[in-house]
């Protein structure tokens, strides 16, 4: 049975394309994952900057002492609201975290895949270069042998009978 190297090394590089099409795909789907999670963490910063600034004008009135009772109940529901909020940034977040986590191993799975394609693309470069470079001594061997028999037959001529 012979082998078709050509064609080999031809299956070998179009799944080498293919996988370095994937990593490609898998990449900018982490750059994507990594700005949703980028955003999430800043809202998430961004709401507890909220709470802050809130409590930071709750406490300048308190200190002017233009803060009734009733102001100062309606700055603690607000404050519990601003809670609610920080919590569902830190679940918003969190949740991309682990999309971004899923999407950086799926990347790190098609790296790994496009790097075994590429060495058996090299693998049967590599077999294709030595059947090559076995044919072409198979051939210097005929020549040898051709030259060899005809020199022997000219010679064979030649001689009296």
């Amino acid at each position: 049975m012979s082998i078709d190297w050509k064609l080999l090394v031809d299956v070998r590089e179009r799944q080498k394309t293919v996988a370095m099409d994937v990593v490609a795909r898998d990449r900018a789907d982490a750059e994507q994952s990594q700005a949703q999670l980028q955003q999430a963490e800043s809202w998430q910063q961004q709401q507890v900057q909220n709470k802050v600034q809130h409590w930071q004008a709750t406490r300048g009135a308190l200190s002017g002492g233009q803060c009734s009772v009733a102001e100062f109940r309606h700055a603690g529901a607000w404050s519990g609201a601003l809670d609610a909020q920080i919590a569902q940034a830190g679940q918003a977040a969190a949740q991309a975290a682990r999309a971004h986590t899923e999407r950086e191993q799926v990347l790190e799975q098609s790296r790994r895949q496009l790097r075994a394609a590429s060495g058996e693309l090299e693998k049967a470069r590599q077999m294709q270069q030595r059947a090559r470079t076995e044919r072409l001594h198979v051939q210097e061997l005929r020549l040898e042998d051709v030259n060899e028999e005809s020199a022997a037959q000219a010679w064979a001529m030649r001689r009296p009978a």
